[in-house]
């Protein structure tokens, strides 16, 4: 069996009118914010070839800003979806410096709702991929309470993540979402960050817990103490995987065409798919949650 390229030219050269080989000929020679200009025109199909030649430029972080503060570059709707703003920030947690994890910041403060579920599902990975340095800068960006209740969380969500993978921060972690549990006046915020200090299984931390609840600081139709106390009896970590996800994958020619899939392409007229099945888009989510959504 042929291994398909990485570099998906099929997938291109079938959905654009770019010719893959010429444009990967005149990548090393063309200034950064003209490939950026490129990816606009790629639209979904932007590979890792494109993602890492601008990651690497000196000027990368200057120009993905410039392009990222543009709002005609936003579009993301059931008519029209721009795909570039989301292939930029892949790009800068890619990057990784402290100048990317800043503009990345601003532009969930700032875009948050023209991310839709990509802030929720994608971002907290994003944050996560910046490591161990960015922990008291996104400590400190979830004490803002002005923020977006769910772009706080999705930082929330991170700190989390970092905590498992980096454990002499554990506690330090614990500690400052129990104090945003303790101080935070945003009730949907607070019932999100409960869910993360409950997956740390620390029976401890349940009186905090429950005196949330006693004091109507929770929004139930999020959680109820029955959820926190199954999550505190239950080790899995369902998003796990999606939080700490490298952002490079996204670039990855089974992200596209699961992408593709779930965009672009028509279910076929006898296929019917159950409520609670399986996306057939390969998200991993039930159907309800997932395509179904619109349908």
């Amino acid at each position: 069996m042929t291994m398909k390229s990485e570099e998906f030219q099929d997938i291109i050269e079938e959905h654009t009118d770019i010719d893959w080989n010429k444009l990967k000929r005149k990548l090393p020679e063309m200034k950064t914010e003209h490939i950026i200009g490129m990816m606009m025109e790629l639209g979904l199909y932007v590979n890792t070839t494109i993602a890492l030649e601008i990651s690497k430029r000196k000027d990368a972080v200057f120009c993905l800003r410039k392009f990222l503060q543009d709002s005609c570059n936003w579009r993301w709707n059931k008519e029209e979806r721009s795909w570039a703003p989301v292939h930029a920030i892949h790009i800068l947690a890619i990057i990784k410096t402290k100048e990317a994890l800043e503009l990345l910041l601003d532009i969930i403060r700032y875009r948050g709702n023209d991310l839709d579920d990509w802030l929720t599902e994608t971002v907290p990975s994003l944050l996560y991929a910046f490591g161990e340095d960015a922990i008291e800068t996104l400590k400190e960006f979830t004490r803002d309470e002005t923020l977006d209740t769910f772009v706080r969380s999705s930082a929330s969500a991170a700190l989390f993540a970092l905590s498992k993978k980096y454990p002499s921060h554990k506690d330090d972690i614990k500690e400052h979402l129990l104090k945003l549990l303790n101080t935070t006046a945003d009730r949907t915020f607070t019932s999100l960050v409960i869910i993360e200090i409950a997956r740390y299984h620390d029976p401890s931390m349940l009186p905090e817990i429950q005196n949330a609840f006693d004091e109507k600081r929770t929004d139930e139709i999020l959680i109820q103490i029955e959820d926190v106390n199954s999550i505190l009896t239950d080790n899995t970590y369902d998003e796990y995987n999606m939080h700490t996800k490298d952002p490079l994958e996204h670039f990855s020619r089974k992200e596209i065409e699961r992408f593709h899939k779930m965009y672009y392409a028509k279910a076929e007229p006898d296929e019917k798919v159950g409520r609670n099945d399986p996306c057939p888009c390969g998200s991993g989510k039930k159907y309800k949650k997932c395509c179904g959504v619109y349908s």
